[in-house]
């Protein structure tokens, strides 16, 4: 515990306080100094950004990389959900797609893993997925690693596709 608190010191540290300290001391030191800073504040807004509401393109990517089938551009995302990173390192996310006719055909071909369960309930993307996905005809997959629990499925007959990732950070599974 005291480990992680000193982690997060460091961390508002070095990328929080040193910054606002930098940009105070040289803002009037030279005339490229401020095109500099300016630059630096941006690319810290964009990072923060993308970090906290990423593009539908990461979804995407992740259904792609989870499932292994190329799909078609036609994905629609209908409702997708990103945690903050917890104390420890941890969050996950999901995110519920419609596939078109021709994906659902190749879909509806595979084969369902025995040992996969639904995603639990202790969690927004857990709701989310349940209310859907709580059915009888529900096909899953599931894979983990040291670090990720990376599952996704699809309904029987349906267009509808979901993706749920938790990483487990610094944490033992």
């Amino acid at each position: 515990m005291f480990e992680s608190i000193i982690i997060v010191l460091m961390g508002i540290l070095f990328l929080i306080v040193l910054p606002i300290m930098s940009t105070i001391k040289y803002w009037n030191y030279k005339p490229y100094m401020k095109y500099a800073l300016s630059l630096i504040w941006i690319s810290y807004v964009v990072i923060f950004y993308e970090i906290f509401f990423p593009r539908d393109s990461y979804y995407i990517n992740n259904l792609k990389n989870y499932s292994g089938i190329e799909f078609n551009k036609n994905v629609q995302i209908t409702s997708s959900y990103t945690s903050f990173l917890n104390i420890k390192g941890e969050y996950y996310s999901c995110a519920i797609f419609e596939v078109s006719r021709e994906d659902k055909k190749l879909l509806n071909t595979i084969k369902e893993q025995s040992n996969a369960v639904l995603v639990d309930n202790q969690n927004i993307c857990g709701k989310n997925i349940n209310q859907i996905f709580n059915k009888n005809n529900l096909v899953t997959f599931k894979t983990t690693d040291e670090k990720n629990y990376k599952q996704w499925g699809f309904l029987e007959n349906s267009n509808k596709v979901f993706i749920y990732q938790k990483y487990f950070g610094m944490t033992n599974k």
